[in-house]
Formats: structure tokens, sequence, C-alpha cells
């Protein structure tokens, strides 16, 4: 790798010190990791190993890129987000403001780079965000008693190696470091305690810390133009720790003082499958079955004595994504990307909080991918993701602020428009 490529490498690196994530696929994981991946609806992830992305998706498919290569990019996420209802306390309505877009535009980077070992043996590394939220609702929503912001940032550097068994059959895997920063904040209603016209306080969570988890894959091509891979990525328990504090606004009489805080996330593991078909030489198909093992995530509990424990019921099942896409070669410098599929929700009606009002949504992706000189290739990818249905508060538990006993009604309208750019080299 030459110093040129090195500096744009490790300027996709030193991106995730500012980069913000937002809501993205099922709850708060995020599988926007590439260009070509977003405009096939991730549809041959595990199989296709035809972009440098595969150091993540699956290991096993860096023998079948060819010499180095590396890819830096970026995704614009531009969600929306709008609730409509109100909160009543004691069957009154409470005041609030006009509806307002709670998505926050986001970027995420990703970068990558494959290495040869031997004739036999890759080594690669991905850097991503596989996990992220961002939500910032106005001050006066209605649902401000339940949450005012919710932000989770993840950052995940997941070194691989590659082994070709047989010409036909290569294994990898590697381990992941990955970072988890949590941010949350709610207003505390003491008109409801202290009486009208006392002003709202305000609780702010910041903890964050290290984890580590792994991850294999297995790719086969049993006749020429078939693959086969199939993935594996655990989960990772993560003990964050910092602090709790209020805000200047916060009486006294509430009992609630700062202190340093601690809090646990489970995200889960996540099993792939998938097949990609060389049907003629410009094109080929492939479909993706992810199933993500969302049923570790049962709640969020917020330990900062000597105040009392916060405690978020999520009650996650776990979910499948399912999606088919193609590449067809247009002409030697220029491919066109399509796809689409289904991602199922692990938030179930019972549970569904404001921090991530999810429901299971379909996919559109298109894109192109061109060869520029010098050995770069530009993949420009789009997305929309459409919610299946209206993510109702209704029925939830967390609709309801135990500290004043004021519950949310209503109900999402929820879409996501999604932009991604990578640049990819191949060094020889």
């Amino acid at each position: 790798m030459g110093r040129s490529e090195r500096r744009l490498f490790m300027l996709g690196l030193a991106a995730f010190s500012f980069a913000p994530a937002n809501v993205h696929a099922s709850a708060f994981k995020v599988r926007e990791n590439s260009a070509e991946s977003l405009a096939t609806a991730y549809a041959g992830n595990a199989s296709r190993a035809d972009d440098v992305a595969t150091v993540f998706n699956n290991p096993a498919g860096m023998n079948y890129l060819p010499g180095t290569q590396w890819e830096v990019g970026a995704t614009v996420v531009a969600p929306s987000v709008h609730f409509a209802g109100n909160a009543t306390l004691q069957g009154k309505a409470i005041s609030q403001g006009p509806d307002t877009n709670a998505g926050q535009v986001a970027l995420v980077p990703h970068a990558y780079g494959v290495f040869d070992l031997s004739d036999r043996l890759k080594a690669g590394i991905a850097v991503t965000a596989p996990f992220g939220n961002a939500l910032d609702y106005a001050n006066d929503w209605p649902g401000r008693y339940v949450n005012l912001k919710t932000a989770a940032i993840s950052v995940d550097l997941n070194p691989n190696l590659s082994y070709r068994i047989t010409d036909h059959i290569s294994i990898g895997g590697g381990v992941s470091l990955q970072y988890m920063k949590l941010k949350l904040s709610t207003a505390l209603a003491q008109f409801a305690i202290f009486g009208p016209g006392t002003p709202d306080g305000v609780y702010m969570l910041n903890v964050d810390n290290f984890a580590v988890g792994y991850n294999f894959g297995i790719l086969a091509e049993p006749f020429e133009g078939t693959r086969i891979g199939i993935t594996y990525r655990s989960g990772i328990s993560h003990p964050l720790k910092g602090k709790l504090s209020f805000s200047a606004a916060t009486l006294p009489g509430l009992g609630l003082v700062g202190a340093p805080a601690s809090a646990k996330i489970d995200v889960p593991a996540n099993i792939g499958g998938s097949i990609t078909q060389q049907l003629f030489p410009d094109l080929s198909l492939s479909a993706e079955i992810q199933l993500s093992q969302w049923h570790t995530f049962k709640e969020v509990s917020v330990n900062a004595p000597p105040n009392p424990q916060f405690l978020f019921p999520e009650g996650y099942r776990d979910s499948w994504m399912f999606s088919v896409g193609g590449v067809y070669r247009w002409n030697d410098d220029w491919s066109l990307l399509a796809g689409t599929g289904f991602d199922e929700s692990p938030v179930t009606d019972a549970y569904r909080d404001t921090g991530v009002p999810d429901a299971g949504r379909i996919m559109v992706g298109l894109g192109v991918s061109t060869k520029l000189s010098g050995g770069y290739t530009l993949n420009v990818g789009y997305s929309h993701y459409f919610s299946a249905e209206h993510a109702s508060m209704d029925s939830s538990i967390n609709a309801l602020d135990p500290i004043s006993g004021i519950v949310l009604h209503g109900r999402y309208t929820n879409s996501i428009d999604y932009l991604g750019v990578s640049l990819r080299a191949s060094v020889e």
C-alpha cells in the first residue's frame, strides 16, 4: 500500500472518532457497512465475496479477492421519525408542542483492508459501526417524561484471517474489539409532584466501555459459478460505566444526586446464510437470510447509588432478515446493482420504547459500480426503508413514566433513506 493509499485508509479510520449513528436495521443494529451491500439489500453478503467488506460480512471470502485491497467509505443516513399522539396525567392531556422529526441525519463510516500472507492465507481488518441509534426529541414533545434524547454509538475493530482449505472451500475468522457509548436524557415531571408551574428537571446518563467478541465463516464453491456462505458473529455483553447527572432545575426534594453509574447492554449474536449464483457471464443473483439473536436483550438497568435503580424493560425477541439482489455488468467499466428484502423487528408492542420506536421494514436498494483509472473502483448505493406498520405505544409498558404516572398514547410513522459511497483500490 502506497503512502497516499495509507493516508486515505487512515483518514477513513479517523472518521470514527466523530461519527454518530442512527436508526438502522432491526432495533439498533447497523448493517449499512458498504455501498454495495446497501444497493443489494445485503443479499450475498456471506457469499458474493467480490467486495472488500467481506472482511466483516464473511472473512472466508477474503481468499476470493486477488492481492492487496482496501476500501473506505461512508453512508449518509436520513431518517424520518414522526410521532402522532399525546400524553395524559390522570386522564387529562398535558401540554405539548407541534410534531417534529426526531430522526437525526448521521454519517456512518467504514474501512477495510485485505493482505496476502501466503498463497492460501489472507489477513484482513474491518473497522465498522455495527450498532447505533440517535433520536433527539423536542423539549415539549408529549413523551418527554419517558425520553428526550437517546444516542448509542459503537466502533468495532475486527482483524481476521482466511485460509483456503481446498480450491473449493475457504474458512475465516477473527476477533472484535468493540467500543460502545450510551447517552440518555429524560425530563422529570416535577409539576406532578410539587404542583403546577414547577419546571421540569432532567436526568442525563453517559456511560461507555470496551468489550470483546468473535466471528467466523465458511465459503464453498461446489460448482463453478455457485458460492454458498455461512457466517456467525458472537453476541457481546457491554458492562458500561460512567456518570448519572441531573440538571440544575432538578429539585432536592426528589432525593436525586449525581453519581457514578453503571449499565449493561447485550448486543445479539448473528447467524447468516447466503447463496450467489452466476446465471450468465454478466449477471449474478444472490439470496441472504440472517437471524439476529436479540432474545438476550431483555432490559437496561441503570445503577447509580444512592439513587433508585432506573429500569428500562426491553423484552426483545429473535428477528429474521431476508433479501434477494443481483449485480449486472453493463460493460467492462460499469455494473448495476439492485436488491430488496424484509427486516423483521425484534421489538414487540408490549415493550416498545421511544428510544427505539421500531417496526419491521421493507428494504429497496439500487446502485452502480464504476472502475476508475489507477486500479480504483467507486461504488454508490441508495436504499429506502419503508416501515411495514405504524409502531404503536398504546400497549407498551414503556409508555408509562413510573415517577409521575404520565402515560404516552399514539403511534409512529417512520422511514429511512440511505446514500452510501465506497472507494476501493487494488494494490499491485
